[in-house]
Parts: structure tokens; sequence; C-alpha cells
């Protein structure tokens, strides 16, 4: 497998003046970073509610079990589909176009799908896409909008609110069910989703 990793050039030593990887950030960028980081809390929290309560969403419309694990199944390829044509664009439009389209895919699917329109297939599929685009938007955004010097340092950071919102997400939806109900866990989905889309019209205005 060692053999397929392309080598990496040699780049000439940065100068002091390059070597701002530590360089605080403005209070734009600051502002921008912690908008970002509640999109990654937002979108953590629902791809992790998702993939562990599907099935038991789906059951609870009347889904049979192995039809509910079929329709779980479409979420995959979605992904792989999605980003093989974000891949097509070849970087042609700003990240920030990846993540709206991406949380606007997910929005819809999940408007469906908490709507409780048939076409559960279509939906997952709609939902998958946006989710297959996201995991590009989430490597993508934080280098257009902080740069290249920071980018490790910056990512890093970002990278520990949306672990945690990803581990704290399936038992807080566990209590929604138990104590309101699918629904009221659909329409939950809906609403941080729709969320996520305001912060990333803030994050457009920052721009």
């Amino acid at each position: 497998m060692l053999l397929l990793i392309p080598s990496a050039p040699l780049r000439p030593a940065a100068t002091d003046a390059q070597r701002d990887s530590t360089r605080p950030l403005s209070p734009g960028e600051r502002r921008a970073f912690l908008l970002f980081a509640g999109v990654l809390v937002l979108g953590g929290a629902i791809m992790s509610l998702v993939s562990v309560h599907l099935i038991t969403l789906l059951q609870a419309r009347g889904v049979a079990l192995a039809s509910a694990v079929s329709y779980g199944a479409l979420i995959g390829p979605a992904q792989v589909g999605a980003r093989i044509v974000e891949m097509a664009l070849k970087g042609r439009h700003h990240p920030l176009w990846t993540l709206t389209a991406a949380f606007g895919l997910v929005a819809a699917g999940l408007a469906f799908l908490a709507s409780g329109m048939p076409g559960v297939g279509i939906w997952l599929v709609l939902y998958g896409s946006g989710n297959g685009i996201y995991s590009i938007a989430r490597g993508t955004v934080p280098l257009a909008l902080f740069g290249q010097d920071r980018y490790a340092l910056v990512v890093g950071r970002l990278a520990r609110p949306g672990l945690v919102a990803q581990a704290l997400a399936p038992p807080a939806g566990a209590v929604v069910l138990t104590r309101a109900g699918p629904d009221a866990l659909w329409w939950l989905l809906l609403a941080l989703a729709l969320a996520n889309l305001g912060l990333i019209g803030a994050l457009w205005r920052g721009r």
C-alpha cells in the first residue's frame, strides 16, 4: 500500500514571514472559527444520531426490519456518488458552496423523512449525498478560511467539539426516543440541519 502513495516534493524552507502557523486569529477569523465549530458540532450530532437510530426510526414508521436495513444501505453508495460528482468539479467553486450544498441536501432529505412522505429510499439518497460531500467540506472549508500555514492547528482545535457531539448525540437521541417518541427525534434532526444552514449563512456573510 505504501507504494501507492505518491512521494511529496521537497519544499523550500519557509521564511519567518511565512511561518505564521501560531499567529493568533483575527476577530473576523475568530468569528468564522466559532461558526464553523458550531457547524461541526451540529453536523456531527446529526450524522451520529442517524447512523445509530435510523433503523429504529424507520421501523417506527411501519417499515419492516429487512426493508429498513436495505434503505439504510442506500446511504453509503449515495455518499460515494456525491463525492465523485464533487471531485469531478475539480474545485471550480468555493468550499463554502460544497458545505451549503451538503446541508441543503441533508435538510431536504430529513424534511421529507420527518414529514412521513412516501419514497423513503429517495430521501435517504438525498441525505446520504449531503453526508458524503459534507465529509469533503469539513477538510476544505478550514483551508479556505484560515490558510495553509495554520490549517493543521485550526483543524486540530476544531476536531474536539465535533467528536464530543458525535459521542454524546446517540444517548441523547435515545432519551428523546424514549420520552417523546420517534416523530420528535425526526423533527429534532430537521431542526438541527436547518440551524446548521443558518450557521453556514452566517459564514457566507462574514466571508
